[in-house]
């Protein structure tokens, strides 16, 4: 009697949508070398699901490109952020 094997393969897809608002900015990312689309930490949290103290460490630990305005304001890279997953 022959034993049958089946192989399941699973792929999965994740499409982001973000929508335009005055907390998003493209501005100039100096690790990227070029303009980028930048959001808040808070942004930044909500879309990894993560929190805002997560995504702070991150920063600080040198794993997102940010900016920050005079204001104080903090924005992280987008292409920063969605490398880390």
């Amino acid at each position: 009697m022959r034993k049958r094997r089946t192989k399941i393969t699973v792929e999965s897809h994740q499409v982001m949508v973000i929508r335009q608002s005055k907390a998003t900015v493209k501005a100039w990312c100096a690790v990227c070398g070029e303009p980028v689309q930048m959001v808040t930490a808070e942004q930044a949290a909500r879309l990894n699901g993560l929190s805002l103290r997560a995504v702070l460490r991150r920063v600080e630990a040198d794993q997102l490109h940010f900016t920050e305005t005079p204001e104080g304001t903090l924005f992280i890279c987008l292409n920063s952020l969605m490398a880390q997953g």
